[in-house]
């Protein structure tokens, strides 16, 4: 009897422990759904801002959206703002409401948090990236300082080349998911292009922005992702023979004129962000047609570094 006495306890304990945490989780649910139908802005900006320092990055970004989507008139409802990350063109539409958007401090506030919240939670964040970043950037021979940072100009191909692995599999891994990029290079342009102290926001902008141009460039299947594609999948086994790949992969951005004017976009923005960043770069002109018609990824490379 004394043996069923204790599981009778430790059973009613879990249940009652179970119980407890459904009744915590229904009133956070609850509690969030009332911030996104009748919170004020000052309101939810404040509680996504304690959901982003607490570790509930879909509140955070819930919360966040829900101002700019307020603000710059989207019409997203509450249940696509719960669940935000989970629709790609409603994640497309609002990066690219962001980054036409008019500023204001509480959209520029928001967007801040919104942007924190996403590379968190998706682990795009620069404490995951960053030591790769700076081992990437050593190897291209590009200074980390940005007033003294220089492109190799017509020797990065050949750098790339050297460390095509290390640098393709990195991107692979990191610049799966399109929209996701796209709304965090989105992001950080507003915050760059709008905030006092902007040299971290451009060199995130820069980052974000060139996976997104990667992805564009490297993804055939249009799902989003490059770690699938069999160039990506060729070079990492084998990076030395990175030319003979680019030159035998179709890009992309072949044949999509969309993608190429996304390409385009990305490409301005990056100037923008080097410009902010003092980095001393070759850029040349695009054009969205030409770029459909160029087949081959190093005909695409050869474009941008006029080799």
């Amino acid at each position: 009897m004394k043996g069923r006495s204790w599981l009778i306890l430790c059973l009613t304990t879990i249940t009652l422990v179970l119980l407890s945490s459904c009744a915590f989780n229904l009133f956070a649910n609850l509690e969030l759904r009332n911030l996104l139908t009748s919170g004020t802005v000052g309101q939810r900006l404040e509680a996504a801002s304690n959901a982003l320092s607490g570790g509930n990055y879909d509140a955070a970004i819930a919360l966040a959206a829900s101002v700019i989507n307020e603000r710059l008139k989207l019409e997203l409802n509450v249940e696509v703002l719960e669940k935000l990350l989970d629709s790609t063109s409603t994640v497309y539409d609002l990066a690219q409401a962001i980054q036409s958007a008019t500023v204001t401090e509480d959209v520029l506030d928001a967007v801040k948090i919104l942007v924190e919240a996403v590379a968190l939670k998706t682990e795009k964040d620069i404490a995951n990236l960053a030591p790769e970043v700076i081992q990437i950037l050593q190897e291209l021979g590009i200074e980390l300082t940005p007033s003294k940072s220089k492109s190799k100009g017509s020797n990065f191909w050949a750098q790339f080349e050297t460390n095509a692995g290390t640098i393709v599999k990195f991107l692979a891994e990191t610049f799966d998911g399109r929209y996701t990029l796209k709304l965090l290079t989105s992001g950080y342009y507003l915050i760059a292009t709008n905030a006092t102290d902007n040299t971290l926001p451009a060199v995130l902008c820069s980052l974000y922005d060139i996976g997104y141009m990667f992805n564009l460039l490297l993804d055939l299947n249009h799902d989003g992702n490059v770690t699938d594609e069999k160039f990506v999948k060729d070079v990492i086994t084998n990076p030395a023979s990175i030319v003979e790949f680019s030159q035998q992969a179709t890009s992309g951005l072949y044949n999509d004129i969309e993608d190429c004017r996304e390409f385009i976009q990305a490409y301005e923005i990056l100037k923008e962000m080097f410009g902010i960043l003092h980095i001393q770069a070759t850029f040349t002109t695009l054009d969205a047609t030409d770029l459909s018609n160029t087949r081959y990824i190093s005909d695409v490379f050869e474009i941008l570094f006029g080799e």
